[in-house]
């Protein structure tokens, strides 16, 4: 182990869990992406008080504060503390996605601390692939994406367009693949469904891909418990609807995806990342762009 990681394995949990509350009430006073954060609220919770939505936004940066402490943590963890670190609601719901042998598409949102989510279940010998977009280079992505590696976490940056075939080869070799569903999708081959009633880019990708391949799709997130455990509810195998339109079942398979993710927000709104502009992209913009095209 190197000396970071000894250093990991040493300090006490609840010492990371300070420094990351602390970490971030400070980008909250700083403003760090503070008005995209309120935007969304208002967008998400109409019906709330500004003070409401105020609250909401601060307990998400302290979470995402620790989120960050808790994740660089996770390659360093002892094996017991590893294996306690999760409480499952459907785990019988996974083994039966992975014993129809085509391989497993595990779709989540930016919720609760779905990297520590991958990490520790690929340490724990579930091999878990996480398909990203190239971002711009930093210091934090470039830790972020070691972070990863360090875990086992497979990382697979694709351009547009080259999407589905990583995703294929990544199943074929028996991997579990992870997929973030609520993303903003600049591509053409976006679809609209709603997400707290507001029309959101949304990759196909899931529902093509499972169609193609024959991949069993579960929806899978975790929240804390507060006691150093993570609930972690699955839901699944879900099929994809096969009514001889595909636009339609797609669109039907997507937005089902998108409200499960919605129940989880509704009850823990500070657990979602309402720091990225998941309505950045609506169906006018789109049409639009798509006529400036021609």
């Amino acid at each position: 182990m190197n000396p970071i990681g000894r250093l990991a394995a040493r300090i006490p949990r609840s010492w990371f869990v300070a420094l990351g509350a602390v970490l971030g009430t400070m980008m909250y006073a700083l403003g760090i992406r503070r008005r995209v954060v309120l935007e969304n609220l208002r967008l998400a919770f109409p019906d709330r008080t500004e003070e409401e939505r105020r609250a909401i936004a601060r307990a998400t940066y302290r979470n995402l504060g620790q989120m960050v402490f808790e994740f660089l943590r996770t390659p360093f963890m002892p094996k017991a503390e590893l294996e306690r670190i999760f409480v499952y609601e459907g785990w019988d719901r996974y083994l039966e996605a992975r014993a129809r042998g085509k391989g497993v598409i595990a779709c989540t949102g930016h919720f609760g601390n779905f990297d520590l989510l991958a990490a520790a279940h690929t340490l724990r010998g579930v091999p878990i692939t996480m398909i990203t977009k190239q971002m711009g280079r930093s210091g934090a992505n470039d830790l972020w994406r070691r972070a990863r590696r360090k875990a086992g976490v497979e990382d697979l940056v694709v351009s547009t367009g080259s999407t589905l075939a990583a995703a294929t080869r990544s199943l074929k070799s028996g991997r579990v693949l992870g997929y973030v569903i609520d993303q903003n999708d600049p591509s053409r081959s976006a679809i609209f469904p709603t997400f707290f009633g507001v029309p959101c880019a949304t990759s196909p990708t899931p529902a093509v891909l499972a169609r193609r391949s024959g991949a069993a799709v579960v929806f899978a997130l975790s929240y804390p418990l507060g006691d150093g455990r993570h609930q972690v509810v699955i839901e699944g195998p879900l099929e994809v609807p096969d009514t001889g339109d595909r636009e339609r079942d797609t669109l039907l398979f997507m937005q089902d995806l998108n409200d499960r993710l919605e129940r989880f927000v509704r009850l823990h709104p500070e657990r979602w990342y309402w720091l990225h502009r998941r309505w950045k992209r609506r169906p006018a913009a789109a049409a639009a762009s798509a006529g400036a095209a021609e």
